[in-house]
């Protein structure tokens, strides 16, 4: 009855449009020629690693689509562009209704849903817009001189980091975004380039196209972490390694950027990322019916944002704008930055006042939103044209705190993701009493640095996974073998959920937690014998 509904549901929407982009979602991962057992056939070692470090498994949800069922689609008449594992589907263009309308037919697709109309055209992108900018003095007091980009720095304390030689070193930023016009030969990015650092482009809006013939916005938001031009602009994270991905189609605003975004995720997770920065979002377009509601910005709903939720549960810290409409009717966050797992940036002035345009929270669940905020009015970036000069915008106060999240990783590699994203939040300015405008506040990268007393440093080697979490988790605890353990969860306002003597069976124990527990961090602790170690874990 189930599929009689939506083919029905389906057939009314095709007939009533001209759309030719579909996502077909697809039942299941049946007669994979892949298996969890044998990860290296779909991800890198890196990724594999970036799992093993944080004990997060690999499940059928990181398998590849099913090859037969791809191939029948086509043989329907439909042009896959690309699948996506996380949402067992493909997007594909598809010439008909009636051509869709068969395909829904198929016994193995669940659905086949519109999301790009070629005949609406929105206004393409705007570049931003570029002020002058003037160079602070020099000085030798830190490792480098920043130039015009000093303020955006010195207010997180990352020149502390940077002077103690945390730099972004070894770890790997996924910027997903629009373009990256110039890239390949502005000076802010000699250093990138001549020492191998940008380690590759990927397009999934247009494989063809030529990544750095496209728009600013991705080169400008780079500049403020991957910049490296002493005395003139410094970014946060001057010796990271880059991935460059464009999802964002400038020449129109669709779902299927959403969709895109997705797969932009799922490389850079498939290529061992370790931070994703996206300053993209996305809340109306140019299809009326596309068109988000505040309802649905729950942390759940969104394309974008069900990716970004997934994303994070691989182990990657996801770093997002919280958007540019504090100061439209909207006002409020946009996809995907309304994610659970993710770390959602709002802009401040050079004194750490709310700019005016940051979108502010809550979400639609009512959490806290933004989660913190960094300097997006009058930020220092290089232009296209080469000239440096400033510009506005949570596109920009995302990737600043992208680049010191890569130096804080760099210092504490021995964290997990959430682990590196509650101690950036427990060291902000307002830790004790975040708000929907600023969040959690302006980070102390410095004080983050050097602190000791985050209840998820666990050296006696404590895991929890899945992290985040649904209803049910294990905990990894080596050095427990076969002793009889307490295991107590407490919610954030202190508490008690859960106090059970339970066993450790080689080592790991199994939990079941209530499914009416609501989102949010929670406090897991574990004692036996004269140990008492404690971790953290993210409910959905």
């Amino acid at each position: 009855m189930k599929r009689i509904l939506l083919a029905i549901l389906m057939a009314v929407s095709l007939n009533g449009t001209s759309q030719s982009k579909y996502f077909i979602a697809f039942a299941d991962k049946n007669n994979s020629s892949y298996t969890t057992e044998n990860p290296t056939d779909f991800l890198s070692p890196y990724a594999i690693a970036r799992r093993e470090r944080q004990g997060i498994p690999v499940t059928t949800e990181d398998l590849p689509v099913n090859k037969t069922y791809i191939d029948a689609v086509t043989a329907q008449g439909a042009t896959v562009k690309y699948a996506l594992r996380w949402f067992n589907g493909v997007v594909a263009e598809i010439p008909s209704t009636t051509i869709a309308s068969s395909i829904l037919g198929l016994d193995f697709v669940v659905s086949v849903t519109a999301i790009y109309e070629p005949s609406k055209q929105g206004a393409p992108l705007d570049d931003f817009d570029i002020s002058p900018a003037y160079h602070s003095k020099s000085t030798n007091a830190d490792r480098y001189n920043y130039g015009s980009a000093a303020q955006q720095i010195k207010m997180l304390n990352g020149h502390i980091l940077h002077n103690n030689g945390f730099t972004g070193k070894g770890i790997t930023i996924a910027v997903l975004d629009a373009g990256f016009r110039n890239v390949n030969t502005l000076s802010a990015f000699d250093s990138l380039r001549n020492s191998q650092r940008l380690v590759g482009t990927k397009d999934f809006v247009n494989p063809a196209a030529n990544i750095y013939l496209q728009h600013s916005h991705g080169t400008i938001v780079l500049s403020t972490m991957a910049g490296l031009m002493p005395n003139i602009l410094v970014g946060t994270a001057p010796h990271a390694n880059y991935w460059l991905i464009r999802t964002e189609d400038t020449n129109s605003e669709q779902l299927v950027e959403e969709y895109n975004w997705a797969a932009g995720a799922e490389f850079a997770d498939s290529i061992g990322a370790d931070i994703i920065n996206s300053s993209l979002g996305y809340t109306t377009f140019d299809v009326a019916s596309q068109n988000h509601t505040y309802s649905q910005l729950d942390g759940k709903t969104t394309p974008a944002t069900r990716a970004a939720n997934i994303a994070a549960k691989k182990g990657m810290v996801v770093v997002i704008s919280a958007g540019n409409d504090g100061d439209s009717p909207w006002r409020y966050i946009s996809a995907p930055a309304d994610a659970k797992g993710v770390l959602t940036i709002g802009a401040t002035t050079s004194t750490g006042a709310l700019a005016n345009f940051s979108s502010v929270g809550p979400s639609a669940d009512g959490r806290v939103k933004p989660d913190v905020s960094a300097m997006g009015y009058y930020t220092a970036v290089q232009n296209t044209d080469g000239s440096i000069g400033t510009a506005n915008g949570t596109s920009l106060s995302a990737p600043v705190i992208s680049g010191m999240v890569a130096c804080l990783w760099q210092a504490h590699r021995e964290y997990t993701a959430m682990e590196i994203i509650d101690l950036i939040k427990a060291n902000a300015s307002l830790s004790q009493s975040p708000n929907n405008n600023l969040g959690y506040g302006i980070p102390n990268f410095a004080s983050a640095l050097s602190t000791n007393n985050i209840t998820n440093l666990n050296k006696e080697g404590l895991t929890v996974y899945p992290n985040p979490f649904e209803s049910t988790i294990t905990l990894s605890l080596p050095s427990a073998s076969n002793n009889l353990v307490n295991v107590t969860v407490v919610a954030s306002n202190g508490q008690s959920l859960v106090n059970k003597w339970v066993y450790a069976n080689n080592g790991k124990v199994e939990l079941n937690l209530p499914r009416k527990l609501v989102s949010g961090l929670y406090l897991i602790n574990v004692t036996y014998g004269n140990t008492k170690i404690s971790t953290k874990a993210l409910k959905l």
